[in-house]
């Protein structure tokens, strides 16, 4: 059954993951610039967001439940971020 989940939503997934990735990627090539890779953050991170919302909204299961949920993971993404990125 999961492995029927994965295959039916392969796309999102490696969409997710490549999304994050490329963050990850960009913040990294600014070493010296906090306010750039602070931006970098935030548009990951509503990346992320509206790739959940969407994703839940195409199969008929999105609920306030599930975008308080996105937003908050998020939202604690974002903050450890910008603990490391400050921290140094």
């Amino acid at each position: 059954m999961i492995k029927n989940k994965i295959k039916e939503h392969i796309f999102y997934y490696f969409s997710l993951l490549s999304v994050v990735i490329l963050g990850v990627f960009l913040t990294l090539q600014f070493p010296g610039n906090k306010q750039i890779q602070m931006m970098t953050i935030v548009i990951t991170t509503f990346f992320y967001v509206g790739f959940g919302i969407v994703h839940h909204r195409e199969n008929h299961n999105l609920s306030a439940k599930i975008v308080v949920e996105y937003m908050l993971i998020g939202a604690l993404g974002m903050t450890i971020a910008s603990f490391f990125l400050l921290g140094s």
